[in-house]
């Protein structure tokens, strides 16, 4: 690749750059930074020059970006568990009010409960800091069904958990069950 452009680069080797960019960066981290030897670019250049945000590689004015990686479990399953034998997914997001890695939790929508908000397949990331409000999509570990993700609402001085789904009806919030976190963000299956 020596002697060859940028452009070269972008239209011969990297057919999707912005994609495989951000794969090389996540994935061989030493590989991107061979790349930008060669390129003689500093993050930042390739950043402004390209348009693809790269963590650590902020363009004036720009948010920040942080990669995150986050355990998933599906809906109906047990809480989250931080361990190396869960399933991650690893997000490159905006950074929201501090949010640490430590604190957020994804979950993966099964069914049409939540519908038209969220579809069966969508995974929702949630903050373990959030406050739990009304109207907010929580995921709270129900005694009797694993890890489910309702919208917590108020009525008559007790706590429900609301479908979106007009078909199915709220249910009590018990002292059993465990409000695990807020929604932060939505990763909607395509």
């Amino acid at each position: 690749m020596v002697g060859r452009s940028a452009s070269w680069l972008a239209t011969q080797v990297l057919p999707d750059p912005e994609n495989a960019i951000r794969y090389l960066w996540a994935k061989d981290p030493e590989a991107f930074n061979r790349l930008l030897r060669v390129l003689q670019w500093t993050p930042e250049e390739f950043s402004r020059e390209t348009g693809i945000q790269l963590p650590g590689a902020e363009i004036p004015g720009s948010i920040p970006v942080v990669r995150y990686r986050i355990p998933v479990i599906d809906a109906g399953a047990g809480p989250p568990m931080w361990n190396e034998g869960a399933e991650y997914i690893t997000l490159h997001i905006p950074e929201l009010r501090g949010k640490r890695e430590d604190e957020l939790f994804a979950v993966r929508v099964k069914g049409d409960s939540m519908e038209p908000t969220l579809r069966d397949g969508d995974i929702v990331v949630f903050w373990t800091g959030g406050a739990p409000e009304p109207g907010r999509i929580v995921a709270v570990h129900v005694h009797w069904d694993g890890v489910v993700v309702k919208r917590l609402q108020r009525y008559n001085g007790s706590w429900y958990l609301y479908s979106d789904n007009p078909d199915h009806p709220p249910v009590p919030l018990t002292e059993h069950d465990r409000i695990l976190g807020v929604a932060a963000t939505l990763v909607r299956k395509m």
